[in-house]
């Protein structure tokens, strides 16, 4: 079986250590409560983010309402409030593919760069809120987003910049 979202993974600007974490989530490889469950390790009974549900890896990066939040404020950000996931999405690589049919072919590649970021923060802050006791809070996942934005564009992610407007999206 193919990878299909492998050319947009890979070929995106952005750390390598948040690419890894991301095909590792979209091959469902990531140890959220579900693996940890399967492996009869301890867990959480429900989403470090939400509450609400079971946590797959899935769960935490499309269907979430914490994270939808995020995406929403993100995405609407750059006028793509409706390429937000909904909470029907099961699967984040198909919930990306189709966000990317709403972008503008040229500016692709920074939405691509814009995504493995917000996917990336969800996830720290979901780590954060797992092991260090952190409340859970879209606010304080979309201000990371900001600040690693700032952060990426100085690094090199020059589509990121430009999709962006030199950050003044995120004010």
């Amino acid at each position: 079986m193919t990878f299909e979202p492998w050319r947009r993974l890979w070929k995106t600007w952005a750390p390598q250590k948040c690419k890894f974490f991301l095909w590792l989530a979209i091959k469902n490889r990531c140890w959220t409560a579900d693996g940890l469950a399967r492996r009869r390790l301890d867990h959480p009974d429900r989403c470090p983010l939400c509450d609400q549900e079971e946590e797959d890896v899935q769960h935490l990066l499309s269907i979430c309402v914490v994270a939808r939040k995020v995406w929403f404020q993100v995405l609407n950000s750059l006028n793509l409030g409706a390429a937000a996931p909904r909470n029907r999405e099961r699967s984040f690589a198909e919930w990306w593919r189709k966000s990317l049919q709403k972008v503008d072919k040229d500016n692709r590649k920074g939405v691509n760069s814009l995504i493995l970021l917000t996917a990336w923060c969800i996830w720290r802050h979901r780590n954060a809120c797992a092991f260090e006791g952190v409340s859970p809070s879209a606010a304080t996942i979309f201000h990371e987003v900001k600040n690693e934005y700032g952060l990426w564009c100085m690094a090199g992610a020059k589509k990121l910049e430009v999709v962006g407007h030199g950050g003044r999206f995120l004010s």
